[in-house]
């Protein structure tokens, strides 16, 4: 963190304050490229506005806010996740939005610094412990050697966590050295405590001429559903599932069962990919075919708004075969 934090330091000299600039124009930088001017001009200054209340020096590069010394437990905090959120509604509630936002990091921190003092006792963390689905750019930031997980598939990474009332951390390989448990022991904990505590509704919904299983929640694990999915009888195709899990809060499923799949290729694709771009809790664009219980990711680009599709042999051996 140390290094990526003076490797930012270094880029200070390209960065402004935006006090009292409201209503001025500003250059809308890619990670913030989903907003108009006006409402990025008020989300960076109700952003500035809510740390000066707390006698918070900060500046703001590419998509992430430094900070100065604290008792607030603020380190170095990225915005896209709270912009997402911003962008979904109107300026006028950005303040809110982003005082909660905030407000709840401070809360988490004050949990942490508490919980700190029973990590080493299994039978209490133990409720605690779940698996997450990240991106793997997010591994990447945070480093794997302080983090415990798995590849999943294509870019996602299944990672060991803490589900805190108000935050959710990466479980260093470090804590649980005195638990006595083997890592597949704590993903089998961690993904029945997801499955318990965080019930996922899915409905299935008409998309244009297809029909497909739409799941979506407040919480942040319905990506988990690819964990369950043969326990799942009405997720079921003949040939397989199309499955995307765009965000931490939705996933979208197709049944595979005839060649209207051509159909579902043209509008799923196109929609996981945007779903992932506007958030929140951004997690892949990739798209999957699942079969058998292996996941096979189906490769494709989106250029001027059309679809490219690069399907790997197996499935395009399924697709001839439908024809």
């Amino acid at each position: 963190m140390a290094a990526i934090f003076q490797k930012i330091i270094t880029k200070k000299k390209n960065m402004g304050s935006f006090f009292n600039k409201k209503n001025i124009k500003t250059e809308i930088p890619n990670w913030a490229s989903f907003f108009e001017n006006s409402e990025y001009s008020t989300f960076i200054y109700e952003i500035e506005n809510y740390f000066r209340k707390l006698n918070i020096v900060i500046e703001i590069f590419d998509g992430i806010i430094l900070v100065t010394e604290n008792d607030f437990g603020f380190s170095n905090l990225g915005l896209s996740n709270v912009a997402q959120n911003c962008k979904q509604d109107k300026p006028k509630n950005y303040k809110d939005i982003i005082k909660n936002h905030f407000d709840s990091l401070i809360a988490a921190n004050k949990f942490e610094i508490e919980f700190e003092k029973i990590t080493d006792n299994f039978e209490e963390v133990k409720k605690y412990i779940g698996i997450r689905l990240y991106n793997e750019e997010y591994i990447d930031y945070v480093g794997k050697e302080f983090a415990i997980g798995k590849e999943f598939e294509g870019d996602i990474y299944s990672m060991l966590v803490f589900d805190f009332p108000h935050s959710i951390v990466n479980i260093k390989p470090e804590q649980i050295n005195k638990w006595g448990k083997s890592i597949d022991e704590l993903f089998e904990i961690g993904l029945q405590n997801i499955k318990d505590k965080y019930p996922l509704t899915i409905t299935k919904e008409n998309f244009n001429v297809f029909d497909i299983w739409f799941a979506n929640s407040e919480h942040f694990f319905t990506p988990n559903i690819v964990f369950d999915l043969e326990n799942r009888k009405e997720l079921t195709g003949s040939k397989g599932l199309l499955i995307g899990i765009p965000h931490r809060h939705s996933a979208i499923i197709y049944p595979i069962e005839n060649l209207e799949v051509i159909k579902a290729i043209n509008g799923i694709f196109p929609a996981i990919y945007n779903m992932n771009v506007e958030g929140p809790g951004s997690l892949s664009n990739k798209v999957f075919w699942y079969i058998d219980g292996t996941f096979t990711e189906i490769p494709y680009k989106m250029e001027d708004g059309k679809l490219q599709l690069f399907p790997p042999d197996n499935f395009l051996k399924l697709l001839n075969e439908l024809t």
